[in-house]
């Protein structure tokens, strides 16, 4: 009974449209318009970033490196 229910939700369409909440999301943090996002590892104090695309460079959060998006 259980199992079917959870199926059911499953199936049904989400509540929420989370495709464009990300998308509102990423694009305020990015203070432009982001297409999309990928991570990259600091190479000095190896730390994990997050660069909003389409960027030409990002800035390491705690070492302030900075990161070519080409390389």
């Amino acid at each position: 009974m259980l199992l079917e229910r959870l199926i059911e939700k499953a199936n049904q369409k989400s509540e929420y449209d989370w495709d464009a909440y990300y998308h509102w999301f990423f694009t305020e943090q990015a203070g432009h318009e982001a297409s999309g996002y990928t991570f990259w590892e600091c190479k000095k104090c190896l730390t994990v970033n997050i660069l909003y695309l389409p960027a030409r460079y990002g800035k390491c959060r705690c070492c302030s490196l900075i990161y070519l998006a080409s390389s």
